[in-house]
């Protein structure tokens, strides 16, 4: 039997939902309305039999509140079981999915609100029909007191949809219910960079349903309002909301570091590693990236780029039908189709509203929540709520001036902070408060909070604005320190401003980075300029990046190699705003030792960190200074990057011309690095010869010199080409040498590098021995979590040579996933068609599909279809071994195949796969190759 008032204090929240209600009313509308009726029935009566309390019925499912988490489990168990049980005439099973979250009741009027109400929506969002998920609070007070035949299963964590910290969910297993499920559709489960929110997201309900709507109506919605109102959380939020109406995610592009028209596409593509091959613009290549793609691409602080942002954006929704933008700016950006959704500040109460109306005023809860941040005792009360809504009032709404006021509960009441800020809109607006603008509001409480600020403090916050995309402790210290900040009080301040709300921490990474918010910065540039010190503070801004670049090229050649490199990227804002420093004092030898110092691309992982060099060569005295030479090599190897080959011959040339004027040694290393260039020219263009005679040249240099780690680079590399032409002897021989050097280094990338290298050589003659170098390289991979796709791919068909196909399943899936998201079609169609004999003997009907699906990405999407069993070279770097042996491969599972099945079967499910496109392809196999690891398993 129910309870007769709703539980309080602690508080278990079960949500349910019935999964595809809309299409189900659709397909069956006269048997949905007693079917839903039924379903009704059931899963109230569970919730009645544990004492449960019904908050509110949903249309398609419920809100229940239980007074124990054992209840909630149990009587979710119980509704599942009774679904599973009854007979669904005309509708087929009903589905059921149901989330459980355990927390403190914020509760008004025979309802609730609060944090721990939408955690359990949002749970509830993520699971599938049938299937019961829980948070880690009620997992831990439910676990014991649960019957013995009900278990938890630990799902791991997951970011939820509200983008606040991560959830450590469990699923519910009890007789009779299902136990397998596809992943959680949380943020996890989708492409994606999202940023985790270190606050959680308050109210606006109303402007996330216009949003929603706007986004399902309008290839381009755009966010507009003041700053400080909210428009990037709420963008992000909205964003985490519509994930699963986009295949490949939802992807943030922030322009507020971003100062020209030129770097507005360049941001764009650095989002997604791309880079432009010979003969393209980075927005042609965005262009063409995306033109496959079905994403939501999230442009964050369009205003002072209004321009270049429309016309990047109007071609984009020209050329690309899946992509869907979402921008923010303080104005809209006027292309043709745009939908501008007005962000306003949140709504105050009545002068006389009572407590309860109150508390559920959104800007009054945000101010509560932010003051429980500082001071977890302070409550809304009848003696401070009248306090509470003057201070909200006065700040008309804003989001971000209501939180700067709410960080001040640690050292003033509600009623001493209205007060304060009452004397300063009197100042600011002569008497007439009323008349106070949004814009003036939320300068007048920065300026507040600024003026609340020790000399110190002040001086670091505006410093601080020098930075573009947050900075350490360490390099705070050392840019920020200096009359009036001593150097040892740097991070006591910086804690000061992190407690004021003034400065954002973000903890999720290895080292703490800290951030001002952009309208924050704004400030803080504004405050420099003031004191005079916006130059002075830029040069150390540049000299220090100058400086930290040298100091992680000194350890990342070593066993450090990782972190080093996952520092430098981090920095890649800040690394390009000390260029732009450079160049706009004209400062040649700043720039040129920015260059000098930054690793070189071989020794970095993951997203490379670069200075765009070709801006730099023109600076007045560059031609004449000692690092030129070294520029224009730089020039050439970034140019060859690009894929612009005669640009980067060019650069090369003109790089061992200048370098005739340098000491013997720097003439080496410069001579090192074109020889470097032509490798990677001659790949590009598929002569393995030639790049592995140049990759040979650069090694000879690199012993004169000494230069160990770039020895190991090298014979990796070479014996990677030697490998591939299938020249084994020379192969083994480079790779042996290398793996010695690289061991000596303890250097992870040269290490891997030279095992896949060395492993490929030996497959055909000793298989064993090249099972244990791909599995020490792909241990090596895992424990230190890093991954380069060429040496995965490379790794998937050795593993195929092997016949390890467990291990090539596992390679292959993950380097489809990569391949088809980069568009690299034809290593898709290899890939593929190995995946395809991996699963031959346990899915022989799947393997079939998969050979036919092959050919969508073996010839471009508007060709004839290629040839029986012809398989097109790899990539544009043809690789023979590859090719023959993906050819051969592909052959054989042909014959097997079509024995085992018989030729009618066979041309049935080859002309299924050759009639999916390329999405459905890739799903189809990725989908078959999970079934298989599941069943190994």
């Amino acid at each position: 039997m129910g309870v007769a008032e709703l539980p309080s204090g602690t508080v278990t929240f079960m949500f349910t939902d019935l999964e595809g209600s809309t299409r189900l009313w659709e397909e069956h509308p006269d048997a949905m309305q007693p079917a839903l009726a039924r379903h009704d029935e059931l899963v109230r009566a569970a919730i009645d039999a544990y004492d449960g309390y019904v908050v509110k019925a949903t249309g398609d499912g419920f809100h229940a509140a239980f007074a124990t988490a054992q209840h909630a489990v149990s009587a979710a168990v119980r509704a599942q079981q009774a679904l599973a049980e009854e007979t669904w005439v005309g509708t087929g099973a009903l589905r059921v999915r149901m989330g459980v979250h355990t927390g403190s009741a914020e509760q008004r009027d025979g309802d609730y609100f609060g944090p721990a109400l939408n955690r359990a929506a949002r749970l509830m969002g993520v699971a599938h029909g049938g299937q019961v998920v829980v948070s880690q609070a009620t997992a831990d007070l439910a676990r014991d007191a649960l019957p013995g035949d009900v278990q938890l299963t630990d799902l791991g964590e997951h970011r939820l949809r509200d983008l606040s910290r991560p959830e450590h969910v469990y699923q519910v297993n009890g007789p009779g219910m299902v136990r397998e499920f596809a992943s959680l559709t949380s943020v996890d489960a989708f492409p994606g960079n999202l940023p985790l929110q270190v606050s959680s997201f308050i109210g606006r309900e109303r402007e996330l349903g216009r949003i929603a709507d706007a986004l399902n109506e309008a290839r381009v919605v755009t966010l507009t309002g003041v700053g400080g109102v909210g428009k990037t959380r709420l963008a992000y939020q909205a964003a985490a909301d519509a994930l699963p109406q986009f295949r490949e995610g939802a992807w943030l592009c922030e322009l507020a570091a971003v100062r020209d028209a030129e770097g507005v596409a360049d941001a764009a593509a650095a989002v997604f590693g791309l880079t432009a091959r010979a003969g393209q613009t980075v927005e042609e290549a965005l262009v063409e990236f995306f033109g496959t793609k079905q994403l939501l691409l999230v442009i964050d602080n369009c205003e002072h780029l209004l321009e270049p942002v429309a016309e990047l954006v109007e071609n984009i929704e020209r050329s690309c039908a899946g992509i869907v933008v979402l921008a923010t700016s303080r104005e809209g950006l006027a292309v043709d189709g745009e939908r501008v959704v007005p962000v306003p500040s949140l709504p105050g109460p009545p002068a006389d509203a009572p407590l309860d109306d109150i508390a559920r005023c959104e800007s009054v809860r945000l101010f509560v929540d932010r003051a429980r941040g500082i001071d977890p005792d302070f409550a809304l009360s009848a003696q401070n709520a009248a306090d509470v809504v003057q201070v909200c009032r006065r700040l008309d709404g804003v989001p971000l001036a209501i939180e700067l006021a709410a960080a001040r509960v640690n050292a003033m009441n509600p009623r001493e902070l209205a007060r304060g800020l009452d004397r300063r809109f009197e100042t600011l607006a002569g008497g007439r408060r009323r008349a106070v603008q949004r814009h003036q509001t939320l300068r007048a409480t920065i300026d507040w909070s600024y003026d609340l600020l020790s000399e110190p403090e002040q001086r670091l916050l505006a410093r601080l604005a020098v930075f573009a995309g947050g900075c350490t402790r360490d390099a705070a210290q050392a840019v920020c320190a200096g009359d009036p900040i001593e150097a040892d009080r740097v991070f006591e301040l910086l804690a000061g401003l992190v407690s004021r709300s003034l400065v954002v921490a973000e903890r999720e990474s290895a080292e703490t980075r800290y951030r001002l918010l952009e309208t924050i910065r704004e400030y803080g540039e504004d405050r420099l300029a003031e004191c005079g010190e916006t130059d002075a503070s830029r040069r150390r801004h540049a000299e220090y990046f100058t400086q930290f670049a040298g100091t992680i090229s000194g350890v990342i050649a070593g066993p450090q190699q990782i972190e080093a490199a996952r520092r430098l990227a981090a920095e890649d804002e800040n690394m390009l705003a000390a260029e732009n420093y450079a160049v706009d004092v004209d400062d040649v030898d700043l720039a040129l030792r920015l260059v000098r110092n930054t690793p070189a691309s071989t020794l970095q992982t993951g997203f490379v960190t670069s200075v765009p060099v070709e801006p730099l060569l023109g600076l007045p005295g560059a031609p004449e200074h000692p690092l030129y030479p070294y520029a224009l090599a730089i020039a050439a190897i970034q140019a060859a990057a690009r894929g612009e080959g005669s640009a980067a011959r060019a650069r090369g040339r003109d790089a061992l011309e200048a370098a005739g004027r340098l000491e013997p040694d720097d003439r080496l290393l410069v001579q090192m690095m074109v020889s470097n260039v032509h490798s990677m020219v001659a790949y590009a263009a598929g002569d393995l010869h030639t790049a592995a005679e140049h990759v040979r040249r650069a090694t000879e240099i690199a012993r004169e010199r000494g230069q160990r780690a770039f020895i190991a680079v090298s014979l990796g590399s070479g014996a990677m080409y030697h490998a591939m032409a299938g020249e084994d002897d020379t192969a083994v021989a480079l790779a042996t040498e290398g793996l010695a050097v690289a061991r000596q280094l303890d250097m992870p990338t040269a290490i891997a590098i030279c095992l896949t290298a060395l492993a490929g050589a030996v497959a055909d003659s000793e298989p064993e021995r090249a099972r244990a170098l791909l599995r020490e390289s792909l241990e090596l991979e895992a424990r230190l979590e890093y991954e380069a796709w060429a040496e995965i791919t490379q790794t998937a068909l050795i593993s195929a040579r092997l016949g390890d196909w467990p291990q090539t399943l596992d390679l292959a899936s993950r380097a489809i996933r990569y391949l088809h998201w980069t568009g690299e079609r034809p290593l898709v169609a290899a890939m593929l068609n190995v995946a395809a004999r991996a699963l031959a003997d346990t899915e022989a009907e799947a393997a079939v599909v998969i050979q036919g699906a092959a050919y969508t990405f073996a010839t471009p999407p508007t060709s004839a279809s290629a040839p029986a069993d012809v398989v097109p070279p790899l990539s544009d770097a043809p690789q023979p071994r590859a090719a023959s042996f993906v050819t051969t491969l592909r052959r054989e599972t042909t014959g097997h195949l079509r024995e085992r099945l018989g030729q009618q079967r066979f041309d049935e499910l080859r002309a299924e796969g050759r009639g999916m496109d390329g999405d459905a392809a890739v799903a189809y196999v990725l989908d078959a190759i999970t079934r298989a690891q599941r069943r190994g398993a």
